[in-house]
């Protein structure tokens, strides 16, 4: 995707704005570069451009001001903004205005390259989403949510209650329900949509780079603070901040943030200044939060100030048919990533009953794991419960969701008692079978006691009473 990536350069220093093209060069982009914004609006005007990257300080018109211009015709484009130290603060205002990202001069071509590889990804999944919303239909589709079970109907209810609400919001569930789903969903659907949607994952911090992340750092707070660093509360200001599993924040950083959701301000490491700022909270959790005050593993007055809107996913296997229409879903994602979309594979019977009847410890994350690999293996042909992954056929046949199965497509009618007769018959033959004729330990194989085994073999085969004790 990156050498149709094109990347225009805006910037009045002439070795900054050359070298940085040359190397954006190097790295595949389609890059350019100008000496003013209003060369810069007459190229964007002119040709496509996916991402500009431009200074703030500039003559005749501030970084600001070119990206407000900008995004009056290209809504779409991605900006960039680039400063030096000291005007920080300023390259955050810059994002509220609409801005993707900023970088501090003088900065590695690889922050570069990391900040237009998110840019390109987050561009591709906008599109893919776009496109499956209009096969699946909005009857499937709430806020990045697909299923019709009742449990999702209530959540898309409270994304839509819930948005535009400024007080924390807790979302709980099972790992891979889709939390980070339906944050996202409650920031697209609020006002708060053109700001800046910032997730942090609490479980990958550092212990004693917590506080920096959050709220920052000033420069010389300690060893390895060689600038200021905006933490991530100032860098959502005006938008939505995500603390994903909020459980795996240390009780020591848990005190600092109840003091910012109470009163709207904080302190950097190493800072005096009380800033203040106006960000809306998500908060998920994977434990129940109440237990976890019980053991002294959360604090009681954070999780009270957290649980007062709540949301909670219910696992997979409890939405029926959803199963389905995710697993769809995933194939048609798979599908448009590989550029293989006249290539979808249906899915057999066999297979949708494969997917109905396993647990999903995973959920829909595992789902996701799992069609994408059913979509290679199949190559195009129908998918199969053979071309699911190992781990699921195995877990499959220990669950007992394979030792049989079933020919009924092609009968008009099934006489049930009749065929349910038969079955016993097979299965209790089998037992005895496997335990050399002995009763008693078919009966243990079944896991019934012996009398219920010799009443059954009665009553199923009566004239047959000449098995060994």
């Amino acid at each position: 995707m990156t050498d149709s990536f094109r990347v225009l350069v805006l910037d009045d220093e002439r070795l900054s704005r050359v070298t940085t093209a040359q190397q954006l060069r190097k790295l595949g982009y389609q890059a350019d570069a100008v000496d003013n914004p209003f060369a810069a609006l007459n190229r964007l005007d002119e040709e496509r451009w996916d991402a500009v990257l431009t200074d703030l300080r500039m003559p005749g018109m501030t970084g600001i001001e070119f990206l407000l211009k900008a995004h009056e015709k290209h809504s779409d484009l991605h900006v960039i903004v680039m400063t030096a130290y000291g005007t920080v603060e300023t390259a955050v205002e810059a994002m509220k205005a609409g801005a993707v990202d900023y970088l501090v001069k003088p900065f590695k071509i690889e922050e570069l390259e990391l900040r237009l590889e998110r840019i390109q990804e987050t561009a591709k999944t906008r599109r893919q989403l776009l496109t499956l919303q209009k096969k699946i239909g909005e009857d499937d589709w709430h806020f990045g949510l697909v299923g019709r079970a009742p449990g999702i109907r209530q959540v898309v209810e409270r994304i839509r209650i819930f948005a535009d609400h400024d007080a924390p919001i807790l979302i709980t569930g099972e790992t891979g329900t889709g939390k980070e789903v339906v944050s996202r969903g409650l920031h697209e659907a609020s006002s708060r949509r053109d700001a800046a949607f910032v997730p942090i994952a609490c479980g990958t911090i550092p212990g004693e780079l917590a506080e920096s992340e959050l709220f920052g750092h000033e420069k010389g707070s300690f060893t390895g603070a060689a600038s200021r660093r905006l933490g991530s509360f100032e860098r959502a200001d005006g938008g939505t901040l995500l603390l994903d599993d909020i459980d795996d924040l240390p009780l020591a950083i848990q005190v600092k943030l109840l003091r910012i959701l109470q009163e709207g301000t904080l302190t950097r490491v190493g800072g005096t200044e009380e800033i203040h700022v106006d960000v809306r909270v998500i908060a998920t959790s994977k434990v129940d939060l109440a237990k976890a005050v019980e053991k002294g593993e959360f604090r009681d007055d954070l999780f009270y100030r957290l649980r007062g809107l709540e949301i909670h996913l219910p696992p997979l296997r409890d939405r029926g048919d959803d199963v389905l229409l995710l697993a769809n879903h995933f194939l048609r994602m798979t599908a448009l990533r590989e550029d293989k979309e006249a290539e979808i594979p249906a899915m057999s019977t066999s297979l949708a009953h494969a997917l109905r009847t396993y647990h999903w410890p995973g959920n829909a994350r595992e789902l996701r794991r799992a069609m994408e690999s059913a979509f290679i293996l199949s190559r195009g042909d129908e998918i199969k419960p053979e071309h699911l992954p190992l781990f699921l056929s195995t877990s499959q046949k220990e669950d007992g969701h394979e030792l049989f199965s079933l020919h009924l497509d092609d009968l008009e009618e099934v006489p049930f008692h009749a065929l349910m007769d038969r079955f016993e018959e097979l299965v209790l033959q089998w037992a005895l079978t496997k335990a050399q004729g002995q009763q008693k330990r078919a009966a243990e194989l079944l896991g019934i006691p012996r009398t219920t085994f010799q009443s059954r073999m009665t009553r199923i085969r009566p004239q047959d009473n000449s098995q060994k004790s």
